[in-house]
């Protein structure tokens, strides 16, 4: 390392640089919302007129228990979570979602789903087809159907 540089200043430009990023990541972040949203009529987006993480979404599958959906995108390839990021590891509803004024019911339906900060637009799509896929397999309504 040369004299006058410091480990920190190296970390800061790293940082400086993946920071860069953030606008990208959030704008996967809403595509895949979008999508998500635009297959499951009544699918709810968590904080989504709110300023949050750019990588970071926590939607619900009406009807679909989030172990179901844990398991299911697991079997797809997928690491998602049900509750919050401070009791993962745990299926239950999310006290964070409850504290938002979310029926636990509903909160029964939520995952979170997180996005590295080299996450593709191709990983993004592969996603929403797997979550399409359960979601159609379970017979829910779809947008534009008449249910």
């Amino acid at each position: 390392m040369a004299p006058g540089s410091s480990k920190i200043g190296a970390a800061a430009a790293c940082v400086r640089g993946e920071l860069a990023s953030t606008g990208t990541l959030s704008a996967l972040r809403d595509e895949m919302e979008r999508r998500l949203s635009g297959t499951a009529p009544h699918a709810r987006v968590y904080g989504a007129n709110v300023q949050r993480l750019p990588n970071t979404t926590c939607i619900s599958m009406p009807g679909v228990e989030s172990a179901t959906q844990v398991m299911a995108l697991d079997l797809d390839g997928y690491a998602v979570s049900a509750g919050s990021a401070c009791s993962s590891g745990k299926v239950e509803a999310s006290h964070v979602l409850m504290a938002m004024g979310v029926s636990e019911s509903e909160a029964r339906t939520a995952i979170r789903i997180s996005l590295g900060w080299r996450t593709t637009r191709a990983e993004i799509m592969n996603f929403v087809e797997a979550w399409t896929r359960l979601y159609q397999r379970l017979g829910l309504p779809s947008v534009g159907s008449a249910a």
